[in-house]
């Protein structure tokens, strides 16, 4: 099974609760596992990867290899911390500049309130001004 760039298969996963994305790529000689960042445990990996198998994602001859063992790069499994895989949406960008333009618009606005008041002095409610002159005369 062979395919563009060498990589039979791809399969991504989502852990909200780690903040991290994975990019399971299944290769003629081995797999490489990209996360977002560096949030898994050696035991979790090693978990991971025979949850794959299990799964059957990845082929059986992986799932007994620890990922603790140095050798493991040699032995087919590679976990690497790599976002460059990450695309934004092509359809979300309209979105996104429509968002960014109301936001920036909206602070725009918000600032040019903001100096109006303080320029014709109303700001909490008072008037600007020299304090009034207090009489202590009559005690």
């Amino acid at each position: 099974m062979k395919t563009e760039g060498g990589v039979a298969s791809h399969f991504e996963f989502c852990f909200p609760k780690m903040d991290t994305l994975l990019l399971v790529e299944v290769e003629e000689g081995g797999v490489t596992i990209r996360a977002t960042r560096d949030t898994f445990s050696p035991q979790r990996k090693a978990c991971f990867v025979r949850e794959l198998v299990a799964e059957g994602f990845i082929p059986d001859e992986f799932e007994w290899h620890s990922i603790e063992d140095p050798q493991s790069f040699h032995r087919g499994v590679r976990w690497l911390v790599d976002f460059s895989w990450l695309r934004v949406d092509g359809a979300m960008a309209p979105r996104i500049r429509i968002l960014a333009k109301a936001l920036l618009g909206l602070a725009i606005l918000s600032l040019a309130l903001l100096v109006a008041s303080v320029a014709t002095g109303r700001v909490g409610g008072r008037t600007a001004g020299p304090p009034e002159a207090h009489s202590f005369a009559g005690r």
